[in-house]
């Protein structure tokens, strides 16, 4: 091992060009990877106010056209309440299931410091807070009863609340939204942005809405450990056979695009209309990752080919004293390796540096950036996907070379010719 650091530190000090942009090339190419891994991963993995995420499934929209499939009647949009709870309320395998707005709105508030600014609005039930993990600061949640009447109580994120009244505990306040008056039950801890359908800076009780089929609201279903997402799936789809039956009266039937959906799913999601396809979203990652491997790795085999030739005595010698060819292939190899892994531990942190400082690779569709934990970006996933690479792309641009330089005749190889 010793002899292989030696060797690799004779190479950088006696072909440092040739050294540093096999380093440097290898670092690229992982800290693209990371980058690509990071922006995925935060998409996906459980942190709070998602911890539940591996959970989670999310009923979100209502697609239906005519029997005949004739003219311009095909229509989808967002549920209403009601057929968000036909399609979704009492499955069996759920645990807790809420209706909430799926996205936010911005209103104009105003507290007792007199200032007014915008803040993001979320609506929700009380089954809401049992599903997404919101750290309570100070007071409580809104109730159900509370929700049913329609009550004008509101829980602010510690921020909001401190923009409104300068201080984290407000409760039994009042500020203006919309020049309503809204009272403070409750006061949460900051969330991030990423964190896309629990994030909110004010939450108010969901307001009864009867749209027929349409409405702005989805539902988010807590399915109990244990139990497969094809056995909820399978409750809803029967469901919209119901539904089918249902609207045969109005020469209309459901198009079922294998709602529920998980968190993957969702981030596949292009319209109402459409089943999102997660096979060809992984695929498009999977190619990207491939040209990223294979492009440098072409390169550096190219590096090593240059690196070499200025060896071809020493393998000669290597040779001629019996060392087998196998031998040769392992060594250079390695070699490359340990050049490969420096290379890849540099682009592994300097992607974590960029995902922690370079707030633009998380900004939200509002134009709102929050810096993701440390633990969002760096656990096994991302270093196993860091060392994965660093292997494959060691084999891709080592192998060739290696096998050539084994194949040397051991006296050509000493004369160098």
């Amino acid at each position: 091992m010793n002899s292989k650091f030696a060797q690799i530190v004779y190479d950088m000090r006696h072909q440092p060009v040739i050294g540093w942009v096999t380093v440097i090339g290898t670092a690229l190419s992982i800290f693209l990877i990371i980058t690509v891994v990071m922006m995925q991963q935060v998409q996906v993995m459980p942190f709070a106010p998602e911890s539940n995420r591996d959970r989670m499934l999310y009923g979100i929209y209502f697609h239906k056209k005519s029997i005949e499939n004739t003219g311009n009647n095909d229509s989808s949009g967002g549920l209403s309440q009601k057929r968000a709870e036909q399609l979704y309320n009492d499955l069996d395998g759920v645990e807790h299931m809420s209706l909430f707005w799926p996205y936010t709105f911005a209103e104009d508030v105003e507290g007792t410091l007199g200032e007014t600014f915008m803040t993001k609005v979320r609506y929700a039930d009380a089954e809401f807070w049992k599903i997404f993990d919101h750290k309570l600061l100070h007071g409580r949640f809104f109730t159900e009863d509370e929700v049913k009447s329609g009550s004008d109580v509101a829980v602010l994120s510690e921020g909001t609340a401190r923009r409104l009244f300068g201080t984290d505990n407000p409760v039994g306040q009042t500020y203006q939204q919309a020049h309503q008056p809204f009272m403070v039950i409750g006061v949460v801890a900051n969330s991030s942005v990423l964190a896309s359908h629990a994030y909110g800076e004010a939450f108010l009780p969901l307001p009864t809405e009867d749209y027929g089929d349409w409405g702005n609201v989805a539902a988010a279903i807590l399915v109990e450990k244990g139990v497969d997402f094809g056995h909820i799936r399978d409750q809803v789809r029967r469901r919209y056979a119901e539904i089918d039956t249902e609207l045969a009266a109005e020469n209309f039937k459901t198009v079922y695009h294998e709602a529920p959906f998980d968190q993957e799913t969702m981030t596949c999601l292009q319209g109402s209309n459409n089943t999102p396809n997660v096979a060809d979203s992984r695929q498009m990652r999977y190619i990207i990752y491939v040209i990223l491997l294979l492009v440098p790795a072409i390169n550096l085999s190219s590096m090593l080919h240059s690196r070499l030739r200025r060896r071809v005595s020493e393998i000669g010698i290597r040779r001629a004293f019996g060392c087998t060819r196998s031998r040769i292939i392992i060594d250079i190899i390695a070699e490359n390796f340990m050049v490969t892994l420096i290379g890849g531990m540099l682009g592994l942190a300097l992607g974590v540096l960029f995902g922690l400082f370079y707030d633009g690779l998380y900004t939200a569709p509002d134009g709102i950036a929050t810096r993701p934990a440390l633990s969002m970006l760096l656990n096994t996933g991302s270093i196993a996907a860091a060392l994965a690479a660093c292997f494959i792309l060691n084999i891709i641009s080592a192998a060739v070379p290696a096998w050539q330089a084994s194949r040397l005749r051991p006296v050509e190889a000493i004369n160098n010719k």
